[in-house]
């Protein structure tokens, strides 16, 4: 939130209007999604200065002859036709100038198809501000498409659909690094299994993206960032688990909307019930201190400070840190306490003693007839079986009668074939030490220790991280994207400057110690809550600057809604809500023989330039230039993808 937000209120900052006039800002649906997300409210925006209005770019808006209009808008086809509409060439404008704010680059399509149907006179500020993804944490983000999951694994949707993902994600990345100011090395996890190569061919589309993005332009050989594509099918155990730490259990068993808003009932002052909201984020300092704990260490924790809490919180908010704590008690006790330890023994494929149990039937059959056990449990406790044991159909099958689930509810645990479970097999388990063995913590506990007996599975993405960092990772599953003669290039030492030329990370303010290295990790298809906290401790341990994202965050609950939709695809997307109609698209515009030419001659420029190159072109008239600033662009000097961009207002 760091850089969102400040990246928001400084672009309307920064604009600066005529005397007399005022300035409102105007969203799209995308913008004000990011912009939520990023706490950035409209208070934040009125106090501006000359901010006036903040209005949404899809509602029917009055001229307002005084008034520059700032967009933040993504650069889709139907947020530029509504653009257009209030800037029409040749026809009255809506406001007096406008200043554009792009949240992803802009092709030369669309860049083509606003210039030729705007009035240049009335358009002051073009820029790719590069902000299209949500910063969720400060090592945390999140591309915010949770419908990226079935057009990656869904098989009705993933050979239409696939390769748009690829492209959109890629694209988002692509901006997520350019406001980073990183052009990072990448690699992928390339699964043994040909079928389910995401990662790979999300990796090779990011790498082609950000060639093209940072045309020209060198890395830094010092320390080089990192960018790790992996894939949802590399860890499908870790959506199933309960995590027993206060952040990924909270959100697996209570409603909380985003992973932040909890509602929930509170006793007033005059004695009657009062509905109120919990914000779980940066922002709650207790929280920051408690969400990746243990809930027994959050309990004690709670307890032994109340007194100092009751001091510093305000009165209203007394109540709600206990009332979190109740609920989550209230439902963790709903779970049979040998449920727990079992279903991570079968995770872990030990007991919490370190031994390795002679037969699991008798125990899952126990669990599986519990009715107290809910059905999602009891089918998570199958999809576990599925995925760490050998079962042929005769034995999914029983397990299924076990559990008299529904064949909808079979249906979840059969879909973890879309993501590379191998589920007919014949054979008795491999006795060589399966893909999962290396993770697993072998500390004997004793019987004073099993309350802690949970967590002992260790998410997939902790090996990767720790591998890479130690320069252990095996590098035949984890290739980088470029060829060993680029590599070797990029990791010679160099003199040249780094693009990192400023900070704009999520978290480094107030850090001391300089990190050791840069690595992002992202999540095809989902991240966890546990994988979260993975990273977190994993960046203390190491001193390194590892951030975490995915297309979206899910729960367990939420996987398991996502897996029965997955063999057949997800209903269409509710309708939008109520709004103006998108203007019909414009007819292609010819463009006049010699007045058109260039550019420059479009915005008043001659069409001589100076040795300085673009940045540097022969001027236009005074008029000109005092109406049409030259932006400061975001992209890197050299880029040629966009030399239009910086040519717009010579």
């Amino acid at each position: 939130m760091t850089i969102v937000k400040p990246g928001f209120l400084e672009s309307i900052d920064n604009v600066k209007v005529e005397s007399g006039r005022y300035k409102y800002v105007i969203v799209d649906a995308r913008a004000a999604e990011i912009m939520a997300s990023a706490n950035c409210l409209l208070a934040d925006v009125l106090a501006q200065e000359g901010t006036m209005f903040l209005e949404n770019l899809e509602t029917r808006r009055p001229p307002v002859p005084n008034v520059e209009a700032v967009y933040f808008l993504a650069p889709t086809d139907d947020s530029i036709r509504r653009l257009i509409r209030d800037f029409p060439a040749g026809k009255p404008p809506t406001y007096a100038a406008g200043h554009f704010f792009f949240l992803a680059g802009l092709d030369d399509k669309k860049f083509d198809h606003i210039r030729s149907s705007t009035d240049p006179k009335l358009i002051k500020t073009f820029k790719e501000s590069f902000m299209d993804f949500f910063a969720v944490e400060s090592r945390v983000f999140s591309l915010g498409n949770p419908r990226s999951f079935f057009n990656l694994y869904s098989p009705p949707l993933k050979d239409r659909h696939q390769h748009d993902e690829f492209n959109a994600i890629s694209k988002q990345l692509v901006s997520l690094c350019a406001t980073l100011q990183i052009n990072p090395i990448v690699s992928y996890y390339r699964s043994p299994d040909l079928s389910m190569q995401q990662a790979k061919n999300l990796a090779m589309t990011v790498q082609m993206d950000l060639d093209e993005f940072y045309k020209g332009q060198p890395r830094s050989g010092i320390k080089p960032p990192h960018l790790m594509i992996v894939d949802r099918s590399i860890d499908p155990i870790t959506p199933i688990l309960h995590d027993f730490t206060y952040q990924a259990l909270a959100n697996d068993l209570l409603p909380i909307e985003d992973g932040k808003r909890y509602q929930y009932t509170s006793e007033g002052q005059d004695g009657q019930p009062t509905q109120k909201t919990a914000v779980l984020d940066d922002n709650d300092k207790t929280f920051l201190t408690i969400r990746h704990n243990h809930l027994t260490e959050c309990i004690k924790f709670l307890r032994e400070n109340v007194d100092k809490l009751m001091q510093e919180a305000m009165p209203k908010e007394e109540g709600r840190t206990q009332s979190q704590i109740d609920n989550i008690k209230e439902q963790l006790a709903k779970l049979p306490q040998f449920q727990e330890n079992k279903e991570k023994s079968l995770a872990t494929g030990e007991l919490a003693n370190g031994e390795i149990p002679k037969n699991f039937d008798a125990e899952i059959a126990a669990m599986l007839e519990d009715r107290s056990v809910s059905m999602r449990d009891r089918l998570r406790l199958v999809m576990l079986f599925f995925i760490t044991q050998a079962a042929t159909q005769d034995v999914r099958n029983t397990l299924f009668q076990m559990s008299r689930c529904s064949y909808q509810d079979r249906d979840i645990a059969n879909s973890l074939e879309f993501l590379g479970v191998k589920l007919d097999v014949a054979a008795p388990p491999p006795t060589k030490k399966s893909w999962f063995s290396g993770l697993l913590k072998k500390n004997t506990m004793n019987e004073e220790d099993l309350e802690y007996d949970l967590p002992r599975y260790t998410p997939v993405i902790k090996a990767v991280i720790d591998g890479f960092v130690d320069k252990t990772i095996d590098r035949e599953l984890y290739p980088f994207t470029l060829a060993p003669d680029q590599l070797e290039e990029i990791q010679a030492p160099k003199t040249v400057r780094s693009l990192r030329s400023a900070k704009p990370t999520f978290h480094h303010k107030g850090r001391r110690n300089e990190p050791n290295g840069r690595l992002i990790l992202f999540v095809a298809g989902g991240m966890t809550f546990t994988e979260i906290r993975t990273v977190y401790e994993a960046a203390a341990a190491h001193n390194w600057d590892v951030l975490i994202g995915s297309s979206h965050i899910i729960t367990p609950g939420t996987f398991m809604d996502d897996m029965r939709l997955l063999r057949n695809g997800p209903p269409p997307p509710p309708p939008p809500p109520p709004r103006s109609p998108s203007p019909p698209p414009l007819p292609p515009t010819t463009a006049p023989k010699n007045p058109f030419s260039t550019v420059k001659s479009v915005f008043g420029g001659s069409s001589s330039s100076s040795s300085g190159g673009a940045g540097h072109g022969a001027s236009g008239s005074a008029k000109t230039k005092q109406h049409l600033p030259q932006p400061t662009p975001v992209r890197p000097p050299t880029s040629s993808s966009k030399q239009k961009l910086k040519q717009f207002f010579q």
